[in-house]
């Protein structure tokens, strides 16, 4: 019972961090439009495996990171950075895409999907410190036991519900195009300018 509540627990946070359109879901959508649903889901699997290693990191290691709190700070003082460097790229590709679209269009998705969305997933630095904290509270609270099993639940939860969520994100991504098509043909300006914004905001909170 313990391990099942700490799956439902693990999905609820990963919907969580993930049900609202971001880098993440977004470019997923990207993919899916670009290089067609499979590799939209492989992408979608590449994140999901990072979020799973990430969940797992949080969780497992919540004792170390409450000891060791200076290791959270650095990742969220450094994710404003990666922010800054993502947003470029995504800007510069979409000025790519504005300036020579129909080349762009017939231009074939390089490399593996799988693998650029875990590196993409992973290089998201937030995401240790927000299953950090969604696990320390749980397991202060007593909403998850503290042994492996029910850890082991969390981070399989967390795993599967981003997955899921990531995986809709791609099955959805030509209707989302036929319903929102200027934002599916401006997609790597609105991520830009999304992750623009994250790096302001962690750069904010970084100084105070």
């Amino acid at each position: 019972m313990d391990y099942l509540t700490a799956v439902l627990l693990g999905l609820a946070a990963a919907a969580g961090a993930t049900l609202f359109p971001g880098m993440l879901n977004m470019t997923s959508v990207s993919v899916s439009l670009r290089a067609g649903r499979r590799a939209g889901y492989q992408f979608a699997a590449g994140m999901a495996v990072a979020f799973t290693l990430q969940a797992g990191l949080a969780i497992f290691f919540a004792n170390y990171f409450t000891s060791h709190p200076g290791i959270l700070v650095v990742m969220k003082q450094w994710s404003a950075f990666v922010f800054l460097v993502l947003a470029a790229f995504f800007l510069f590709k979409g000025y790519r895409a504005k300036v020579a679209e129909e080349a762009a269009e017939s231009r074939p998705y390089r490399g593996s999907p799988f693998a650029r969305g875990a590196v993409l997933a992973l290089m998201n630095f937030l995401t240790i410190p927000y299953f950090f904290a969604i696990g320390g509270w749980l397991l202060t609270d007593g909403h998850l036991a503290g042994d492996a099993a029910a850890r082991t639940g969390f981070t399989t939860g967390a795993g599967a519900g981003a997955m899921l969520i990531f995986g809709a994100y791609a099955r959805l991504a030509n209707w989302m195009h036929r319903r929102a098509r200027f934002l599916t043909r401006n997609i790597n300006f609105v991520l830009g300018a999304l992750l623009v914004v994250l790096a302001v905001i962690q750069g904010m909170r970084s100084l105070l």
